[in-house]
This record gives structure tokens, sequence and C-alpha cells, in this order.
């Protein structure tokens, strides 16, 4: 499902950069749109919030240019435009368009109006779509069209930043405009669905809770998004009230704020976060969700202002957090995931957070506004899900490729040892089955050797060849026995004197052989059979392997262990033999014969 994406790849990036140009063009302020009217633009602050018309008419005003930044403030707004002259042939009207459509409630005084020489009109997200005067996604006034410039007020009241720009353009202008931007957001909303799709796709083939996590986050900033260009007042015109409307539009900003922390916190919890770094983006979700508390008890300006703030920290706080992370050590996490590198997640937030302060800024009237500022969350919306997307199907990619590999890893692991089995039980059989064969012809020789001669020295040979072959096999079956079953212990006390006494007498060379200095009545709690093995070794490895004209020495005494326990000491001492002194540290390898 990748392969169309893989053969495009090259040409997207050049793709989406002709259409972030194209965006920028189509949303720039007054220089690239031909035909706006608005000479001069001015602004009075009525702190206060009862000032009459011909009281904020007689104030005195301040300029600005393209974008009025006030921030979050009860206080109410008043805006002198200057009208320019219309040309003869321009028409009778003219159109105020008024963005972003999040503004509460924007009242026109315009003196030119027929009506008693005083036109006063409200439009805003409080009133219904239906009664716009001018067919837009956006906020709009028709006011006559003059030959000679004039004045028109705006009166702003907005639980809302009180960010806002005015064009006054001919009708025909402002339909060639809407279609442009009718087609640019479009192509935003079509953007942003697919990247929600892609990453859909992704989470239904692998179920990674990333992937989840984010698909969840795009549904919510695609409706966001649809309703910051004024969509939902068209499509929930005559449905829901208008102010219930508004009511629903503050709950998205607060929703696309939490889902996006919450996505980007469980992004990050891929990684080995600084233990500060839980706990700081844990309290900016408790934060999130004291902002939708004040919004839930109507304490809206104060929850939408929080709210933005919070925009502003948690990007600080993502890209100090993001600078922090490691990979997790070997042998933790889950081995089927793949991080991507450190650089590539603290470059996307670098670039988000030089996206979002060209709204986030002048949204909190730090910073003079434009109209990047209005349609920065837009861009946002855009520029994040095309690297988060891009992120996390080069995750996806890489984390199918990590479990292909484990995958063919184990199958092959799988089989080695299915192999291995086979082959270890057929060896078992053989080697019990060779080990019982040649225990009965042994035993037959050492019945036929044993009646004739006695005293020879040839059948002393013979019978000592038998007796050593025969515990060879011994050997064998008792190792068989251990490596092919779970060995269990039989503990039971064993007296180790009195046992180590009896070996030295059914030794092959008798007790007479043996300078023996046992201490009596020694006693331990184990496995008798393991104990007579262990005892036998020492014992037979120092007669087959010992001078055999020296005597060998055995010892057994209490003695404190290294760690200060007490216990017994199993001395075997005796000189080398012709195969001379063994590798020392080879002597307790297994299965280990020196060269001689």
């Amino acid at each position: 499902m990748w392969v169309p994406f893989r053969r495009k790849s090259a040409r997207a990036p050049q793709a989406i950069a002709a259409f972030l140009l194209g965006l920028a063009a189509a949303l720039l302020p007054v220089g690239s749109w031909a035909g706006d009217f608005i000479a001069e633009s001015a602004y009075w602050t009525d702190t206060s919030g009862t000032a009459s018309f011909e009281q904020a008419r007689s104030e005195p005003y301040i300029p600005y240019s393209h974008v009025l930044s006030k921030g979050y403030s009860a206080d109410v707004q008043w805006i002198r435009l200057k009208i320019g002259a219309v040309p003869a042939g321009g028409g009778d009207s003219l159109v105020l368009r008024l963005r972003p459509v999040y503004l509460d409630e924007i009242t026109l005084f315009d003196p030119a109006e027929p009506t008693g020489g005083l036109g006063v009109r409200t439009t805003g997200d409080w009133t219904s779509w239906h009664s716009t005067e001018f067919e837009s996604l956006h906020h709009t006034f028709l006011i006559p069209a003059k030959s000679s410039p004039r004045y028109v007020w705006l009166r702003l009241v907005t639980n809302s930043t009180q960010l806002l720009h005015v064009e006054a353009l001919a009708p025909r202008e402002m339909l060639r405009q809407e279609h442009t931007l009718w087609l640019v957001y479009s192509a935003l909303l079509a953007l942003i669905l697919s990247f929600l799709i892609w990453v859909f796709l992704a989470w239904v083939k692998d179920r990674d809770p990333v992937n989840g996590a984010f698909a969840l986050r795009q549904v919510v900033l695609l409706i966001y998004t649809a309703s910051y260009l004024g969509y939902h007042r068209i499509v929930l015109a005559g449905v829901i009230e208008p102010r219930s409307q508004d009511i629903l539009y503050n709950w998205l900003v607060m929703l696309t704020t939490a889902l996006s922390l919450i996505f980007e916190y469980r992004f990050l919890r891929e990684y080995v976060l600084p233990r500060w770094g839980h706990l700081l983006l844990r309290t900016l979700v408790v934060c999130s969700a004291l902002a939708m508390s004040l919004l839930l008890a109507g304490h809206t300006r104060s929850a939408l202002n929080l709210n933005m703030v919070l925009n502003a920290v948690i990007l600080l706080s993502l890209l100090v957090v993001a600078w922090r992370i490691q990979p997790p050590a070997s042998g933790q996490g889950d081995a089927g995931t793949y991080q991507l590198p450190k650089q590539a997640v603290a470059g996307y937030y670098i670039t988000i957070i030089g996206v979002l302060a060209l709204s986030i800024l002048p949204s909190l009237g730090v910073l003079q506004g434009s109209m990047l500022s209005i349609y920065g969350v837009l861009l946002y919306g855009l520029i994040s899900g095309l690297l988060m997307t891009s992120l996390l199907i080069v995750r996806s990619r890489q984390i199918e490729r990590v479990r292909l590999e484990m995958a063919n890893h184990l199958f092959l692991s799988r089989e080695q040892l299915v192999i291995e089995q086979k082959r270890r039980q057929d060896q078992s059989q053989l080697l019990s089955m060779l080990m019982h064969e040649l225990k009965t012809p042994l035993s037959v020789i050492d019945m036929a050797v044993t009646p004739h001669s006695h005293g020879s020295q040839t059948t002393n040979y013979v019978s000592r060849a038998v007796d050593n072959i025969k515990s060879i096999l011994d050997r064998c079956i008792q190792t068989d026995r251990m490596v092919e079953r779970e060995f269990r212990l039989d503990l039971h006390t064993v007296h180790l004197s009195d046992q180590l006494h009896q070996c030295l007498q059914d030794s092959k060379e008798g007790a007479q052989r043996f300078d023996a200095h046992i201490a009596p009545d020694l006693q331990v709690n184990s496995d008798l059979q393991c104990v007579l093995i262990i005892i036998n070794n020492l014992i037979e490895n120092a007669l087959k392997h010992g001078d055999a004209q020296a005597r060998i020495g055995v010892a057994l005494s209490p003695a404190l262990g290294s760690d200060a326990r007490p216990g017994i000491l199993l001395t075997v001492s005796s000189w080398p033999g012709p195969s001379g002194w063994p590798e020392a540290d080879k002597l307790f390898g297994k299965y280990y014969r020196s060269p001689s």
C-alpha cells in the first residue's frame, strides 16, 4: 500500500511547497490583493464598555496597519476606517469583509447610511449565517460606495482574542477573492484529511498506539480547522442557534489543544524521558483540564486566554523535553518498535514553534498581527500534519522492517531448535544403545578372566581395564540423564566420614595406597549419589594420572568457606604421573583432557 507514496515521494515536497506558496499568496494582506478601498485604520479602547457612538466618535484614535492585535481583553475596541473614494463606474456598494470568523459581535456605525443618517448593523458568530449581507464564509457588511473619502466605525466585543482584519472590496472583486479562498481552503482541508487517512491506514495495519493517538488528534483538528474557516456556520445554520455554535467551537479549541498535548506526550514516551519531563508534561495536561473547567464554569475569556498561553508553554516544553530524550537501553522497552532520530524530533518541534509563534504572540497581544497571524493555526495544522505524518510513516516502515526481521529470526531459531532437539534425541538413543550393548560383552570378559590365574598380572590389567570402561559408561548414562531431564537433588543426611572410608576400601588398589586423615562423624545434608560421584572422580583421577609409585593423600576435616560459613573440606593430593601437570586454567573445563 506504500508503493505509490514511494514513487511520488521525490515530487511530494515540491508539490507541498508550491501549495504553501499559493496559500501564502492567497492570504497576504493589502499589498497582494487588488481593490481594497481602506485608506486608514485606527482604534480606540473603551475600557468602560459603555461609550455611545457619539462619545467614541470624538475620541482620539491610534493608527494601526493591517491587523488589530489587542489580545484577550474585556475592553471594547472601536475601529475607525477611512474608506477611499470609489471612481465613477465602480459600483454603488462596497463589501466590508471581516476576519477571522470566531469574533463574537461586530457592530457597524455608518453615518452615510440613508436610514435616518446612521446605519447600525451587527454581525459575528453570535448572529445567524442566514442574516449575512453578502454570502461568504467570513463576516460581511454592505456599505454604500461614495465618490469621496469617508469614515465608518466598528465596535468589537468578543470573548476570544481581539484579532481583526478588515477589507473594503467591490462586490465583483469580493467574489473573485472568495472563489480563490474557497479553493485554497478546500485544498487545505483535503491535505489535512490525507494525513489522517495515511496514518489511520497505518494504524489499521499495525495497531500502533502512537498512530492511533495521532489519527484521533487529526480527526478533531480537521473538524476544528473547518470550523475555524467558518464551515460550521453554514452546516449548522438553522439547526443550532448561533450562541450554541460558539460554545461548540470553544470546546473544539480546548479539545484540539488537549489532544495535541496528549498525542505529543504519548509520542515522546517511546523514548526514555527524564523524570522532570514526565512531571512537566503531566502538569500541562492538568492545566489543560483546568482551562476546560473554566470554560465549563462560564469563564469563557479566561479559559481561552489560559488555553492560548498553554499553547506557547506546551511548545517550548516539548522542545526542551525533546532535547533530553534518549532511546531505551538494550533489553528495555518493546523490542519490536523503532525510535526516530532525536534530531528529527527536535527539528519538528522547532518548526512548529516557528509556525505557531506567528499566531500565538499576536493573539496574546504581544506582537503586531498580520494575515499570517490570523491563519497561523491553519498553517500549523498543515505543516505539523505533514511533518508528523512523514515521521510516523517512516517510523511505521521501520517498525515493520524490525518486526519482519524478528519474525525471520524467530522462525530460524525455532527451526534450529527442532533440528537440535531431533539431533540430541538421536544422539541420546544411539549413546544409550551403545552403552548397553558394550556392557554385556564387557561383563562376559570380566567373568571369563576372573576365575583363571587370579593372581596373575595380566588378569589384574584386564580387570582394571574392564572396570574403567564400565565406569566410563556409567558416567555417560548419568550425564545423559542430567542433561536430558530436569535434575533434582535427593537430599538426605550423608555420613561423609563413613562414605569416604568405604570409597577408599572399594578403590581398585585398596585403602593401602592412601594416606588418609579423616575426621570422624562428619555429616552433610546432600544428595548421596552426587557426593559419591565427586569423591570417586577425585580418587580415580589421582589413581589414573598420579605417580604410580607415590602415595595419595586424602584428608577430610571441618573448615570455613570463603563466605565464613562452616563446611567440610575434602582434599585429594597426588604427584603427577607420566602425563605431567595439567594446564591449570583448563583443569576444571568440561570434557578437558590434557594432550599427554
